[in-house]
């Protein structure tokens, strides 16, 4: 399948009705109606609505170019939102684009969805959300695509999540990790017309990593040695300069430490850029360490290695860690001198298009990820008191 799109600007802003004749001509043209013999069928498909919230222009191509993609799976409505508060003042502008799905060999246009961006600058974004809502197709899923800090208090997020069933972050675009972290929690707190679905695409991508951890619990042998495990070492590549441990090592710390039940215990230490947690279970400690390294090839805040080991007379380690070459995800486990086999899997890469599909089909919480969140907010508390 081939996308082609067709853009063209509205002249009246807030005018809903205006939008939507344009969106019908547009779909007309894009369809090739003036050309069709009738044998030719073009759906104008609407499953959801998706709002798209972003404050830097130089973001818009991308998010294009995402939706896109994304029509193929999802076909929708998308409105993206594109507000630069500390720009001159400028009226809201709107454009309206449609995406028509193409068969690669015979060319003909199957599907088609549409997407309405509206720009604006200075104190004209504030009225943005009472633009884009109105346009929302009745009765369909609303999503919400936030692309901006995570603060709560801030008036558009609010008008925003009101009109929305379900609010997509990507916690690896956070600028502030553990602040945006306390807030992604204060969303599940919420309650009442407050209350709303979360979604984490930063999650997502952690699917095969936490698959793999958790198959060394599907093996019998294993699982006496998995329940003494004392020690925890997760590597993760830096964001640049910046020291602040990464999103997705957090979220996997607290998965791990969730899922077996682990307690935080005490404060947190820092020694030169790695960082180190107690937990306990019953009476038993585990030491768990969060180690920054440099991996250029590898885009930063990703995981590269993860390793549980015992000590003392029971040695063993399990391993999973990212090739050399980024292209795998391989495992390997030992225990005493004797080493096991291990599993090689080809990374998935997926996409933003593809991973914000796949959180399009879920409308409720999910419980895990919470849990791992709240486990990782315990051991930010933690290393603030260090």
């Amino acid at each position: 399948m081939e996308t082609t799109s067709h853009q063209i600007h509205v002249p009246n802003t807030l005018d809903v009705m205006a939008v939507e004749r344009e969106l019908a001509e547009l779909w007309k043209q894009t369809a090739g109606f003036a050309d069709t013999d009738g044998d030719e069928v073009v759906m104008r498909a609407r499953a959801a609505d998706l709002m798209v919230f972003i404050t830097d222009e130089s973001a818009l191509e991308e998010t294009h170019q995402t939706i896109s993609e994304l029509s193929a799976a999802h076909p929708c409505r998308a409105l993206v939102m594109v507000a630069d508060g500390a720009g001159a003042a400028r009226d809201i502008e709107m454009h309206v684009t449609a995406f028509c799905q193409t068969e690669a060999r015979s060319g003909k246009k199957q599907l088609c969805c549409e997407e309405v961006t509206l720009s604006a600058r200075g104190h004209f974004t504030a009225e943005l959300p009472s633009a884009a809502v109105p346009l929302l197709v009745p009765d369909l899923p609303v999503f919400l695509w936030w692309r901006d800090e995570l603060n709560l208090n801030e008036k558009l997020l609010q008008s925003l999540t009101r009109a929305a069933d379900r609010l997509v972050i990507d916690s690896a675009e956070l600028r502030n990790p553990q602040t945006d972290l306390r807030a992604i929690a204060q969303l599940f707190e919420s309650e009442g017309d407050a209350a709303i679905a979360v979604s984490d695409l930063n999650w997502a991508r952690l699917t095969s990593w936490r698959s793999l951890l958790a198959n060394f619990y599907d093996v019998r042998e294993y699982r006496p040695i998995l329940d003494s495990i004392n020690n925890v070492q997760i590597e993760y590549v830096g964001s640049g300069q910046d020291e602040t441990i990464v999103p997705q090592a957090f979220l996997i710390s607290g998965w791990l430490a969730s899922r077996l039940g682990w307690d935080i215990a005490g404060k947190a230490e820092q020694i030169e850029r790695d960082s180190y947690f107690e937990f306990q279970q019953d009476n038993r400690r585990i030491t768990l360490g969060l180690k920054r390294v440099e991996r250029p090839s590898m885009k930063p805040g990703r995981l590269t290695q993860i390793q549980l080991q015992t000590t003392g007379k029971n040695t063993a380690s399990f391993l999973v860690l990212r090739s050399e070459d980024g292209l795998h995800l391989e495992t390997h486990a030992r225990m005493a001198r004797r080493s096991l086999p291990g599993r090689t899997l080809p990374v998935r890469n997926r996409s933003t298009a593809q991973l914000l599909a796949r959180e399009m089909e879920i409308l409720c919480n999910d419980k895990i990820y919470e849990d791992a969140l709240n486990l990782a907010l315990q051991m930010i508390a933690a290393l603030e008191r260090a």
